[in-house]
């Protein structure tokens, strides 16, 4: 058995979420004015009218008017702003 198929099957046996385990992000948006991402590995572009935020395996490019970074840690981060666009890239 090859190691991803150990890992799904490990993941399906004991009812993990799949996104936690294998460190996709999370992604919420509250109307079009708030955005939370759990799971990112950074910045890559800060602008008011487009983030650019570095997932595992993807890269998520926000963009909108007016936004700004209420707050960021090692582990999630809110974007407030007027929301218009939310795109993801497999890197």
């Amino acid at each position: 058995m090859k190691k991803q198929e150990f890992k799904t099957k490990l993941i399906e046996s004991l009812e993990l979420p799949r996104d936690l385990f294998e460190g996709l992000p999370i992604i919420e948006l509250t109307g079009n004015c708030k955005l939370y991402i759990s799971n990112h590995r950074g910045i890559l572009q800060y602008k008011q009218d487009e983030i650019c935020i570095m997932a595992q395996t993807l890269r998520i490019d926000v963009k909108g008017l007016d936004m700004v970074l209420e707050s960021y840690t090692r582990e999630e981060l809110v974007i407030r702003g007027y929301i218009l666009f939310i795109g993801m890239v497999r890197l």
